[in-house]
């Protein structure tokens, strides 16, 4: 049955195509590709692209290199209003450590799929598995679209699920000389996602405001409700970014109630990005972390820099300091390389 869902919201985006290409005009025998931006495959209105992530990390407990994953997307712009969006992630492709190498834990999932109606005048309709949208880095957490190569602390421990298989209505309204966005998601489908640590609700409803200036400035808010076999969850999330001529700031709060098993759960971040010249920008991170279980809470600083020699090629490294030499989380050097196709 889940199949035949997602085969269906595939079916009616390619249909759609169908009809737009045959009503058009003949498609463009030239495919163009630019680098970061795909393969845009004539005048069909399909782009073909991706990214990889390949990360070294030197800790306390080893050394290990890895070919962390290697995401590929299909973009349909079938006509002005209908568009659809197919992810395909491959993850952990290879990895070695001081005992071990080779790809024992490789995962092929669909990460993304997903068809999106622009109503006239309106909201855009997005059905299928899509990014869930709380607070900032969970919409743009593909690595090369980061400054850091490790994700805060409270976006790895997932009090929220990243992906959502469902329905979304979003849109904006100008409000006060700037404009207000929204989302309104709800999941009612079993998630594509293959991750026998994943634990997906059988329902969420949430709401997202968002309000600012699109280049310069924002502050939003997210309230999620989510339901997992009898008890109800809620989770509650303020985020803030800022960017300048020669930087940007970052601040996530969230805060979780109610998951079965557990009681409450809060963390945040606050990050800046200086600017520096040559391609090259300095990272700095404050995190705090209170998880409902019994470890303690852990502050984390996480210092590094970031060189983009073009702008689909990013290469980072940091360290990371652990306040508690005890917790789960590991402390030491990270860094990756990350590009854009």
């Amino acid at each position: 049955m889940r199949v035949l869902r997602w085969l269906l919201v595939w079916g009616l985006a390619a249909a759609s195509g169908v009809v737009a290409i045959e009503n058009g005009p003949d498609p463009d025998p030239c495919f163009t590709y630019r680098p970061g931006r795909g393969l845009r495959l004539g005048s069909t209105g399909a782009t073909v692209g991706g990214f990889t992530n390949v990360k070294i990390e030197t800790t306390n407990e080893t050394v290990e290199f890895a070919v962390d994953g290697v995401n590929v997307f299909l973009i349909y712009e079938v006509n002005s209003w209908l568009h659809a969006v197919g992810e395909l992630q491959v993850k952990d492709v290879f990895t070695a450590d001081e005992i071990s190498s080779g790809s024992q834990n490789l995962a092929v999932d669909a990460r993304r799929l997903f068809a999106e109606v622009a109503l006239p005048s309106g909201p855009r309709i997005r059905a299928g598995t899509f990014l869930t949208p709380v607070g900032y880095w969970n919409l743009i957490l593909a690595p090369p679209l980061t400054w850091t190569t490790e994700a805060p602390l409270v976006i790895e421990e997932s009090l929220f699920q990243a992906t959502t298989s469902g329905l979304m209505a979003k849109g904006a309204v100008p409000a006060l000389g700037e404009t207000l966005g929204y989302a309104i998601f709800t999941q009612f489908f079993a998630p594509l996602e293959n991750d026998p640590e994943l634990v997906p609700a059988d329902y969420t409803a949430g709401l997202q405001l968002e309000y600012g200036s699109e280049a310069n400035w924002k502050v939003g808010g997210t309230y999620e409700l989510t339901k997992l076999g009898t008890r109800w969850s809620q989770l509650s999330g303020l985020h803030f970014f800022w960017r300048g001529e020669r930087g940007e700031a970052l601040c996530e709060l969230l805060y979780e109630e109610g998951r079965e098993g557990r009681t409450s759960q809060w963390g945040g971040y606050a990050q800046g990005v200086v600017d520096v010249g040559r391609r090259f920008h300095l990272v700095g991170r404050y995190e705090h972390f209170d998880p409902a279980s019994d470890d303690p809470p852990v502050d984390l600083f996480t210092l590094g820099g970031v060189f983009k020699p073009f702008s689909f090629v990013v290469v980072k490294m940091e360290y990371r300091i652990v306040s508690d030499v005890a917790s789960s989380t590991s402390e030491g050097f990270f860094s990756s390389f990350s590009t854009l196709f």
